[in-house]
């Protein structure tokens, strides 16, 4: 008789522990979120941005399952990751900083042609925020970019590797572009609209104002 148990039986239980540790994390988190939102206090923000980050699409289905604000995972990310890079970002001089809107907060009847390596090119018609935002931003050297998607920001940076970047976006676009950047080590600040959709959107832009031109003190 076989003493030794077999490959499938091994499988089996390698299998079992790691649903056991899955399902483990997943409460872990659940509970973090829970806490966050009810205490409105973060405890150990690294940790709890690498679980959150770790389980994104399943805490995203839990999340739906029940019947809590699907965007609550990405906002608690955002949080996060403002509330780490935060004097990164403040410390970095002005005139580095550049800003990145998103396309949907254009006018609908905005006439600017869109470049792939410049985003859309205001033309500072005034039928939407951001044109009167750019002269103040252009008044002090400072870029300003409207993103034709969530990619754009590889490619600005691409150009602009040393800059610090305050970006403005839905919670969904936000937080992947915030995790793009800080996976290449950027000083970033993260803003979330304050009306989202796929046009003519909204944004606190004194807050945008704000937080450009805060400096760490």
């Amino acid at each position: 008789m076989n003493e030794f148990p077999s490959f499938f039986s091994i499988l089996g239980v390698v299998f079992v522990i790691i649903i056991i540790v899955f399902g483990t994390l997943l409460l872990i988190a659940t509970i973090l979120i829970y806490s966050i939102i009810k205490k409105k206090k973060i405890l150990f923000p690294r940790a709890t941005l690498f679980l959150l980050d770790t389980l994104y699409y399943p805490l995203k289905r839990l999340v739906v399952s029940i019947n809590l604000d699907v965007s609550i995972v990405d906002t608690i990310e955002i949080d996060i990751r403002n509330k780490i890079l935060k004097d990164e970002y403040f410390s970095s001089n002005i005139k580095d900083r550049i800003v990145v809107f998103p396309y949907c907060l254009r006018s609908i009847e905005c006439k600017a042609q869109v470049s792939p390596e410049l985003g859309v090119n205001c033309i500072e018609c005034g039928k939407c925020k951001i044109g009167e935002f750019k002269k103040i931003c252009d008044n002090n050297s400072i870029k300003v970019f409207i993103a034709p998607g969530g990619s754009f920001v590889k490619r600005v940076l691409k150009k602009y590797s040393k800059s610090s970047v305050l970006l403005v976006a839905c919670h969904v676009e936000l937080n992947e572009m915030m995790r793009i950047l800080s996976s290449k080590e950027i000083p970033q600040y993260g803003i979330l609209l304050r009306k989202a959709g796929c046009i003519e959107t909204d944004v606190d832009m004194d807050l945008v104002k704000e937080m450009l031109f805060e400096v760490h003190k």
